[in-house]
């Protein structure tokens, strides 16, 4: 990769990063999946304190053009390494996951690019599917017709495939949901600046996230995101956080960096697609928001786990 995209790593740098931090950490190398392109699906787990320790997630880059999500897992990884108090009572209580890119074929072709082209093709995967509207609907619920919550037509920016789970990174990804039963999961994405928890209907879990997300904000020392969500103006689409909340039962939000009136202020009119997603600067972002990650875990370890009510009535991946 050329230096257009500095100071964010190449494919290769990133997976040398992740092998760094795990070997430093002590941490499990796994591969849970193989993309459309064969490149390997990796997450670091750290052991917890027993062998029934709940388990937390933080995953990233699901999108392809969005390095600065991935930027902040790592950092959640860089906070353990460098002994943070609250990294460090993260551990102590849970089992900790980290995935900084859950769409490896997008993250490559983006740096192929140089960040430049059509969203569609920087933010799908080699399907040119988007992921984060390939997970099934809750509930069997029909899909929406606002913009941004999913196309059925090839070559849109959120394409969401021929089928639920019908893309390897999905489908790996719902087999790990399975196995692991993660308690909490932050889903790193930008550039909205937005906690946006699972959709919920019922008033104990809206409340719930209500509260989640409240630690969430007061966590953050720059800019403090607002929570977006409705129970009655809202709606399934697909996403990652919706699938995880009432089909395996976790506590689930996507965490959108970088808000958008910083992308603007970076640039009125940005010289790539790259540069309005992601800061020139990631560190000042993950500054603020990797306490944010770790805000939201902690709060919700103090909660019982919500019911997968909808596990029977989802499909299986193919």
């Amino acid at each position: 990769m050329r230096e257009t995209l500095a100071p964010y790593p190449d494919p290769d740098g990133r997976e040398a990063e992740l092998d760094a931090l795990a070997a430093h950490l002590g941490g499990e190398l796994v591969v849970y999946g193989e993309s459309v392109q064969g490149r390997p699906l990796r997450a670091v787990r750290l052991p917890g304190p027993s062998s029934d320790a709940p388990r937390v997630l933080c995953s990233a880059n699901i999108h392809g053009v969005e390095f600065i999500a991935g930027r902040v897992a790592f950092g959640v990884l860089q906070a353990l390494a460098a002994g943070a108090a609250e990294a460090l009572r993260l551990r102590a209580r849970a089992e900790v996951w980290a995935i900084p890119c859950l769409n490896p074929d997008g993250y490559a072709r983006t740096c192929a690019d140089e960040g430049r082209g059509r969203l569609a093709a920087l933010r799908a995967n080699a399907h040119g599917v988007d992921l984060n509207r390939n997970f099934p609907r809750p509930g069997g619920a029909a899909p929406s017709r606002l913009p941004g919550a999913g196309s059925d037509r090839p070559g849109d920016a959120t394409y969401r495939g021929p089928h639920p789970l019908s893309e390897p990174e999905t489908a790996a990804l719902e087999r790990l949901f399975a196995a692991r039963r993660f308690h909490a999961s932050v889903n790193l994405h930008a550039f909205m600046g937005t906690a946006i928890p699972a959709r919920v209907t019922d008033p104990g879990a809206y409340a719930s996230y209500r509260d989640l997300c409240r630690a969430l904000a007061r966590a953050q020392p720059r800019a403090r995101y607002l929570r977006l969500a409705h129970r009655i103006f809202d709606t399934f689409t697909g996403e990652q956080e919706d699938h995880q909340h009432h089909a395996h039962g976790t506590w689930a939000v996507c965490l959108e960096t970088f808000p958008l009136r910083a992308s603007y202020g970076q640039h009125l009119r940005a010289p790539s697609v790259f540069w309005r997603f992601n800061p020139r600067d990631p560190q000042p972002w993950v500054d603020n928001d990797v306490p944010a990650v770790l805000a939201f875990l902690h709060a919700a370890l103090d909660l019982p786990s919500p019911p997968a009510a909808s596990r029977r009535a989802l499909p299986s991946p193919p």
